[in-house]
């Protein structure tokens, strides 16, 4: 089940961290310590995280939502990626957007 596609951004190279959507955690966050993530015939860990912003798209304080895996510094930060939720399993599939 397709969940959201997402550009990669700069800072996931270095960090391992892809923002998501509400809806995104929403629906991986109850496979909690079992989600793992694929990438390209490679399955590591996965776990939401959230950091607290201030930045200018809300008014005043706010979360953004990000999966966190060390899989994630291999993605190039400015590629479109598609996130499908492995029906039935505790794997959430990222591939090339197209």
């Amino acid at each position: 089940m397709l969940l959201e596609r997402r550009t990669v951004s700069r800072k996931t190279p270095n960090d391992g961290k892809l923002e998501i959507s509400r809806a995104t955690a929403d629906a991986v966050s109850p496979l909690g310590p079992r989600l793992t993530v694929e990438w390209r015939g490679t399955d590591a860990p996965a776990a939401v995280v959230t950091m607290a912003c201030t930045c200018a798209k809300g008014a005043g304080q706010h979360q953004h939502l990000f999966l966190e895996s060390d899989l994630f510094r291999t993605l190039e930060a400015g590629s479109e990626v598609d996130l499908s939720l492995e029906q039935g399993t505790d794997r959430l599939s990222v591939t090339p957007a197209g």
